[in-house]
């Protein structure tokens, strides 16, 4: 497994990868996380998973402080399941191109956890299209609590 610090890094790991598939977390992983890692190396050639904790994506610095971390433990796991490839970015890494548009949700997407959660959602979205960008996958393996959606060249499944 390579472990991938930067950006630079990155895209001489991934040059000539054809069928990658990417699982982003922020660490601290779970059977949901794992899940998801067997289902991307099922249906691709070379599986990353990113490790960030996105500090836009927390209202309360406190809980971004104390957000659970394991970063020895998750690579110790990764490494067990034959993850090719793991990026765990600084925030410049991630963040550096500012020209990225800002994604924004309209008064009418903030329904749920959305209307107390101020900017949450945005941050998730940030990260992702920064993350995606600089990854370039062919598909995505994202959980959301007790099942997982595989994204496949932009068709949900």
């Amino acid at each position: 497994m390579k472990i991938l610090r930067n950006n630079f890094d990155l895209n001489e790991a991934l040059k000539g990868v054809p069928n990658l598939g990417f699982v982003p977390t922020m660490g601290s992983f779970h059977r949901g996380h794992i899940s998801l890692f067997k289902k991307s190396k099922k249906y691709c050639d070379k599986t990353i998973v990113s490790i960030f904790i996105n500090p836009k994506q927390f209202n309360n610095s406190s809980d971004y402080k104390n957000y659970p971390k394991n970063i020895t433990k998750d690579i110790a796991i990764l490494k067990k399941l034959k993850i090719h490839f793991v990026f765990i970015p600084k925030f410049k890494d991630v963040f550096k191109n500012n020209s990225l548009k800002k994604i924004l949700l309209k008064k009418k997407d903030k329904i749920l956890c959305a209307k107390f959660r101020k900017g949450h959602f945005e941050g998730v979205l940030d990260v992702m299209n920064s993350l995606t960008k600089l990854i370039k996958p062919k598909k995505i393996f994202m959980g959301e609590k007790r099942f997982s959606t595989i994204i496949f060249d932009k068709k949900i499944y």
